[in-house]
């Protein structure tokens, strides 16, 4: 059986909302086939930025909107933890989870706490403002800083 590259990003997506992205260890277990060939998947799936890698290396660092590293968008809903790379990234997967979600940051520029909530995919309490420093069009063009 011949394992797809959409067949592995989707095993990915799926993981990821469960709160774990797989490393080429895990997929290839999954999928029977050797870690160089989940790595190759992970590296055609970034090519179609459809994943994204860590610098110089074969894991997942963000299978959007999820990070695979602790950041500052933490997303908080029925006992379980997933990050954001951005607060847009936290507000989607607040939309994926569909329960209540707590989002704690804090402001960027003062410090100050804020907490975010949704209920069921609605913003229910948003102080603040998001800004948005690089236009959507362009996250692309450098995603690990946008």
């Amino acid at each position: 059986m011949t394992t797809s590259d959409p067949e592995i990003r989707l095993f990915v997506y799926e993981s990821a909302r469960a709160g774990h992205i797989p490393a080429p260890l895990d997929v290839a277990r999954h999928f029977s086939l050797t870690p160089q060939q989940a790595a190759d998947s992970f590296q055609r799936l970034q090519m179609a930025d459809a994943l994204v890698l860590l610098p110089d290396s074969p894991y997942i660092w963000m299978a959007e909107p999820f990070s695979a590293v602790a950041t500052d968008y933490p997303v908080d809903s029925r006992g379980s933890r997933w990050h954001g790379n951005c607060i847009w990234d936290a507000l989607a997967i607040a939309a994926l989870v569909g329960s209540h979600c707590t989002i704690p940051v804090s402001c960027p520029h003062t410090g100050t706490a804020l907490t975010l909530e949704t209920e069921t995919e609605t913003l229910v309490a948003a102080p603040g403002v998001v800004h948005f420093a690089v236009p959507p069009a362009r996250w692309w063009d450098s995603i690990g800083f946008t």
